[in-house]
């Protein structure tokens, strides 16, 4: 311990100290990739069909979407909550895009009225 030097003893307590800020910084708390949604739930604003665009990966979509049998803009994003479905309100400004005519959304604000079948899943 007398070969010791000062600056060593500094170099070895930096050097913990950036393993303990790793350890904390990153091994106690969920990634980034982990928090990020992996897919997104989108309405037919004509017919009220949901769909399932899988966004893992490279895939990226663009709001409003296509939709994949007419090839009109049609497709918003849209989240549940109590049962109900709704409009993200980022997005509802995108109506003005919409080609269709949009039955399903009476009121841009309100609940949309989608159909009961399961969601299709989005090839992309």
């Amino acid at each position: 311990m007398d070969n010791v030097k000062p600056w060593q003893i500094i170099l070895i307590v930096l050097a913990l100290g950036a393993l303990v800020f790793t350890v904390m910084k990153f091994g106690f708390k969920p990634s980034v990739e982990s928090q990020m949604a992996n897919s997104m739930t989108l309405v037919d604003v004509e017919t009220g069909q949901l769909y399932v665009a899988n966004l893992g990966g490279k895939n990226t979509i663009i709001v409003p979407m296509r939709h994949p049998d007419s090839d009109e803009v049609a497709l918003l994003p849209v989240f549940e909550e109590d049962g109900e479905w709704f409009l993200w309100e980022r997005y509802r400004d995108a109506m003005g895009q919409i080609t269709v005519t949009p039955n399903a959304v009476p009121n841009i604000d309100g609940p949309v009225n989608v159909l009961e079948d399961s969601p299709i899943k989005l090839k992309q």
